[in-house]
C-alpha cells in the first residue's frame, strides 16, 4: 500500500472539486493506495500540513489545486523522503500542463463548461453522469500510480521557497490588481483583462543585477525568474529552462507603453523573445534584485514582498511524480 495525504483548498480553483476527489480517491485505492484528505483553511496551512503528513509516514502528498497549491505543498516536501504528487483543479496549472499532467488548460472553452457541470452537482447535490472535468482528474490520478518519480531544483527567493518561478515588477503588480471575486468568476481570464490595463502605465526603471557575482545595470518593467519553461501555463518565457539543471533562467524585457508590451507578448508567443534585442537572458544559480524604486515581487503567482530580493537555486530539492513521458526538453543530465 502507498501511504499517501490529498490536501485541497475547498474555497479555490477552477471548479468546486468535492464530488471529483471522492472519485479519485476510490481510483487510488482500488489501486492499493491507502489515502486520507484534508481541506486547507487559510493560506500558506498547504506548507504546514505536508511538513506534519512527512513526519507522520507519508509517502506521497498530493496537491489538489492550481500553481499556489502545488507551491505551498512542494515547500512542505524539499529535503524529505516524500514525493510530490498534483491533481491540478486551479485557477491557473502550470506545474500540470509543463510536465504533461492531464489538466484543462485554463484558455479553453471546455473549462468553463466544466466548472458550470461541477457548480451544479455542488448546489443540487446531483451526480451529473458525464462529467469532464472528473475524466481529466481520473487521468492525472493514473498518473501518479504509475509512480515515475524524478528530482526536481527548487528556488529560494529571500526565505519563500518557489517551484515555478518568481515574476519582479509588472507582473506581480497586476497579480495584486487582481480582486479575489473577479479571479473567482472569470479565472485565468481576470489576470489578462488587468494587464490590458496595466501595460501601458506602468514605467520603467534602473534594475541593479548581480547574476553569480557579476553585476550589471539594465533600465526594465519586468524580470522573470524560472525554474520551467511555461509562465502562466501558456508562455514559454524560460525556454531555455531545465528542471534539473542546477540553475535559474532570468528573462528581462527592456523598453515602455503599451506596444511595446503587446510586441513581447507577440514574440513571447511566437518563440521569437529570445532574439529580440528588447529582451535579455540569463542563466545563474543566484540573482540578486535592486531597484532605484521598489518593485512588488510574486512566487509562484502569489504576491510575496517588494524588492531587493536574492533568489538562489536549491538543486534537486523535491522529489515528484510525473508522466513517463514528458514533453520538450525539461529535464537534463545533470
Amino acid at each position: 500500500m502507498t501511504k499517501a495525504l490529498l490536501i485541497y483548498n475547498p474555497h479555490g480553483g477552477q471548479v468546486v472539486v468535492r464530488h471529483e476527489l471522492e472519485a479519485v480517491v476510490a481510483f487510488l485505492e482500488h489501486n492499493e493506495w491507502e489515502v486520507t484528505t484534508q481541506e486547507t483553511t487559510k493560506p500558506k496551512e498547504a506548507t504546514e500540513i505536508a511538513r506534519f503528513a512527512v513526519e507522520k509516514g507519508a509517502e506521497v502528498v498530493i496537491a489538489a489545486g492550481g500553481d499556489g497549491t502545488v507551491s505551498e505543498v512542494a515547500s512542505g516536501l524539499i529535503d524529505t523522503p516524500a514525493v510530490l504528487g498534483v491533481l491540478p483543479s486551479g485557477t491557473t496549472n502550470s506545474w500540470a500542463i509543463q510536465m504533461g499532467i492531464p489538466a484543462l488548460s485554463p484558455l479553453l472553452p471546455s473549462t468553463n463548461l466544466a466548472k458550470l457541470v461541477a457548480d451544479i452537482e455542488e448546489r443540487t447535490e446531483i451526480q451529473v453522469p458525464v462529467n469532464y472535468y472528473r475524466k481529466v482528474l481520473l487521468d492525472a490520478a493514473k498518473v501518479l500510480t504509475e509512480k515515475n518519480i524524478v528530482s526536481v531544483d527548487m528556488g529560494d527567493v529571500s526565505g519563500r521557497k518557489c517551484l515555478m518561478w518568481a515574476g519582479i515588477g509588472l507582473d506581480a503588480a497586476i497579480l495584486e490588481s487582481v480582486p479575489p471575486k473577479e479571479k473567482a468568476a472569470l479565472g485565468s481570464w481576470a489576470y489578462w483583462i488587468t494587464a490590458l490595463g496595466a501595460m501601458g502605465k506602468r514605467c520603467s526603471t534602473d534594475v541593479r543585477f548581480r547574476l553569480d557575482g557579476v553585476t550589471t545595470v539594465i533600465n526594465t518593467p519586468l524580470i522573470v525568474v524560472s525554474n520551467i519553461q511555461l509562465y502562466g501555463g501558456v508562455m514559454a518565457i524560460g525556454a531555455k529552462a531545465q528542471v534539473n539543471d542546477g540553475k535559474l533562467d532570468v528573462c528581462i524585457f527592456k523598453g515602455d507603453g503599451f506596444f511595446t508590451f503587446v510586441q513581447h507578448a507577440l514574440n513571447i508567443f511566437s518563440g521569437l523573445h529570445l532574439t529580440d534585442p528588447k529582451t535579455e537572458y540569463y542563466q545563474c544559480r543566484e540573482i540578486t534584485i535592486e531597484s532605484d524604486c521598489p518593485l512588488p515581487v510574486q512566487v509562484d503567482g502569489e504576491p510575496f514582498t517588494h524588492t531587493p530580493v536574492t533568489i538562489r537555486v536549491l538543486p534537486a530539492a523535491l522529489k515528484t511524480i510525473v508522466p513517463k513521458n514528458v514533453p520538450g526538453d525539461l529535464f537534463g543530465r545533470n
